[in-house]
């Protein structure tokens, strides 16, 4: 029998705390693609954990900032299935403004390939 996948994002999925954030950032790697760039930690067990951070940077307009962390969080969220257990940041670029949400995909799947955190084809550590 399959196991139902969950596609919900609750509370616990998110990181909220700075100490989080902040230990991801001290003890965690960095990757970058043109939309986004991502630290991440590697965790003992649990679910996948993400934080999003867009800055005054990206634009000095809320409204496309939030785009930013929606077009994040959603890639996130149908994505996480496939994750080994770890927490993640995503920090958008200056290209998400105009970016659709097949390409933050598609830089999000190159990242964590890139960075060995697939359930299928773990690569060695970056």
């Amino acid at each position: 029998m399959e196991e139902k996948i969950s596609f919900s994002f609750k509370k616990g999925d998110k990181i909220t705390k700075s100490y989080d954030f902040k230990d991801v950032f001290e003890k965690g790697k960095g990757l970058g693609a043109s939309t986004v760039a991502l630290y991440f930690i590697l965790k003992e067990s649990g679910n996948p954990r993400a934080g999003f951070i867009a800055s005054k940077k990206i634009s000095k307009k809320a409204v496309d900032r939030n785009r930013a962390k929606r077009l994040m969080r959603e890639v996130f969220r149908l994505n996480r299935h496939k994750l080994v257990p770890c927490d993640i940041v995503f920090i958008a670029r200056g290209r998400i403004k105009d970016a659709k949400y097949a390409d933050v995909e598609k830089d999000f799947m190159f990242l964590v390939k890139k960075a060995g955190i697939l359930k299928q084809g773990r690569l060695k550590d970056v």
